[in-house]
Order: C-alpha cells, then structure tokens, then sequence
C-alpha cells in the first residue's frame, strides 16, 4: 500500500514526484481508475527509484529521458488514495456545486469498497435526475452512507424502521414514508445486490432488513406452535387457536424477539400458501400452514427460517403457475427447505386449455427474467409455461390435481 507516510518521506527524498503523484491523486479525487501505466520527465534515477519504491514495480526509462512506471491493480482504485489527498495537495471534491458525477466520485472515496455499487447507481437514469439537482446531492449522499452503515452493521439494530433512519440520516423522521427520498433509498438499496421485487419496494426495503412499522409487519400461521421470547416470555395463542380451527397473526415485533418454538404433537411439513382463498382451504382441512400473501414479508421469512432451523421443518407450498408463483417458491426455499411446489406438477398435467393465455407482457417478462437468470431454480417450469403459452392460478389447481390443489 502507499501510506501518508511512505509518500511524504519519498517527497522530502525527491520532492520532484510530488507533482506526478498529485497528478494521479486528482484522476482517483475524480472517481476514475488510474491507468497501467503512467510516464513522467525531468525525473533523475533518484526520482525514479522513489516511485519504484512507492509502486513496487521496476519502472522503464527511454532514450529521451521518459520514466514509465507500471500500476498494479490494487493501487488502480480510486479509494487506495483516499488517505493521500492531503499529502499531495489535491481538494477533495463534493460541495454544493459538485455535478452529478462528482457525487459518485466523492462516495467512491468515503466509502471505499462499494465502487461496484455506485457504477450501478451512476447508470440508473431515474438516480441521475435526482442527483442533477444540487439541493438533492447532500440528502442522496446522507442516503447512500446510511445504506452502507446498515451493509455494514453499523446501525446497532436488527431492525431499522423508517422513521428511525429519517431521523438518523435526514433530521426528519417523516422525510424516508414517502415521495422521492424513499423512493432513492429503494433504488440505492436494490443496488446493493439481493433479490429486489422490482414492483414491490416494501419487500425490496425489508431485504435489507428496512422496515415501516414493526407491528403492521405481520405473518398469518396456523400450527400447534408456542413461541418463546427472549425474557422467557411465552406465546402460547397460536396452539390455543390452532385447536379451535383460526389461523394466528404474529406481528414482526414477536417474531424477532423468537428464541425457540415449541411444536404440540408430531411434528409435520407445513403448507405454503401464496394465495387467501385457498389458504383457507388448508385451514379447514386442519393442515399446519403458513400464509405467504404473495412474496413473503420480512415476517413470514424469519418464522419459516426459525421453524426449518429449530424443528427441521421443510414445506410443501401451494402458488400460481407462473412467473412470480416459481419466484415466491424459490424465494421460500432460502428459508425452508421447499419438498414439494405443486405448480410444478400441475404443469406436467394441465390439459392443452387448462389455464389462462399469457399476454405480450407476461411472455415477454418471463423470458427477459430467465436470460438474466440462467440458473433459476424453476427455469424448465417456467419454460414449459410458456411453451404451453397459459398460467395456471392456484385456486383451479384441484380440478387439475383431482385433489383441492394439495399434496398428500
């Protein structure tokens, strides 16, 4: 590495390098890497032998007196020279009148190690409006350090509601409920990778553990559970009303506190279900379950994780024959080991006019999904869905199966 100090003692031995060093200092001060090889003149072999040393390379020297020094990867990034800025004379950019680029630049520095990130960003037309706007630079910035703080956990929190980080990042607790600054910290947040629903930016927020209300988060559940809580607290009303039929509502506030769940009776798979009407199904025919209502909240995602990691529980899960029906199963299967998707098997038996015509956009949603996820787990369903050219919802799937649509 080249440190503060390694460079200020070769410029007191040479001080002829400090204007070659500055030079490369303000190309990495503006967010752009340094090249492979750089050159520099009027250098005497004690000048050079100072960058040789400071680079760690054996430079070249030509005929008419130019010195090329080599750059090894590392030192390429523009955050190896955050801490040398100083040293050499160079301003850090990134006030009130800094352009949009200088934005990612300036983070690139103070944040280094999230540069990937930031290109993203720096690519999002929707990012690079807000950002054109001097009076937005400062709150996106504030916005952007706060999202690493979480990648980091530097929060101190499990969980970070929206009110909680307004006020951290902005001075206003109501400034991340709505409108524009929420909507930038979803797109900031969707960058930093995972799996972002594209058209839901609660669950894309709670993906990274942001969440609006901890008791407005909540998981439906019918299972002989009793949930232990830090404190020894116990939870015992899921059983009760279990016995008596109902499904419980757990809020997100519970299921964190969670230290251990106790099953009453012979443990079983449970059912997951991505829609209401069939969800009720299950629920008179006395089957443990749990009620995704789509893509699976915050809340739902942990008790499944608890019940597969505490009791071995896998599931059997019930959704729609489609894109996002697959996209839910293989959502759930990070948290639980999914045994069985009936979606899947209902597309092996569905009839030539079982199901509803895909339109223009589901077609095409489906095959722009699976290019850019060549992996997916349901690719070959979802390929056979569109060769069928028809999806399947959940709630016709008994008349397929000759079932109710469940799996004994």
């Amino acid at each position: 590495m080249i440190t503060k100090d390694r460079v200020s003692q070769a410029i007191a031995r040479s001080p002829v390098i400090k204007p070659v060093l500055a030079r490369l200092a303000k190309r990495a001060a503006a967010g752009k890497k340094l090249p492979e090889t750089f050159s520099a003149t009027g250098l005497d072999y004690a000048a050079q032998r100072e960058l040789e040393g400071l680079f760690g390379t054996v430079g070249q020297r030509t005929a008419d007196g130019r010195v090329y020094i080599s750059v090894m990867h590392p030192l390429r990034e523009p955050s190896e020279w955050r801490g040398l800025l100083g040293v050499l004379g160079v301003a850090e950019k990134g006030n009130g009148n800094d352009d949009d680029e200088d934005v990612f630049a300036r983070l690139k520095l103070l944040e280094p190690g999230f540069e990937q990130v930031l290109e993203n960003l720096a690519e999002n037309g929707e990012v690079r409006r807000f950002v054109s706007k001097p009076a937005n630079r400062k709150p996106w910035m504030a916005l952007f350090r706060g999202a690493v703080g979480i990648a980091r956990g530097n929060t101190g929190r499990f969980l970070n509601t929206l009110s909680q980080l307004g006020s951290d990042w902005l001075g206003d607790s109501k400034a991340l409920r709505s409108g524009a600054l929420r909507r930038q910290l979803v797109l900031i947040v969707s960058a930093f990778g995972g799996e972002a629903q594209e058209f839901d930016e609660r669950l894309t927020l709670e993906h990274f553990m942001i969440i609006d209300n901890p008791y407005t988060s909540n998981v439906t559940v019918f299972a002989p559970i009793v949930l232990i809580l830090d404190g020894d607290i116990r939870l015992d009303y899921p059983y009760k009303l279990f016995e008596n039929g109902l499904a419980a509502t757990i809020p997100l506030e519970s299921v964190s506190r969670i230290k251990s769940i106790e099953w009453k009776g012979q443990l079983c798979d449970l059912v997951t279900c991505e829609n209401a009407a069939p969800f009720t199904d299950v629920v008179v025919n006395g089957q443990p379950a749990v009620y995704t209502a789509g893509y699976p909240s915050l809340a739902v995602k942990m008790l499944l994780y608890i019940l597969s990691s505490d009791l071995g529980l896998g599931c059997v899960h019930l959704g729609d024959a489609d894109l996002d029906g697959f996209r839910i199963a293989a959502e759930l299967g990070n948290y639980i080991k999914v045994r069985t998707v009936a979606a899947s098997e209902v597309l092996r038996c569905a009839k030539g006019d079982d199901g509803i015509a895909l339109t223009d956009d589901q077609s095409k949603r489906a095959w722009v999904y699976l290019a850019k996820h060549p992996d997916f787990c349901f690719a070959d369903d979802v390929k056979r869905m569109l060769s069928r050219g028809r999806w399947i919802e959940q709630e016709s799937f008994g008349s397929i199966l000759g079932n109710g649509g469940r799996r004994k």
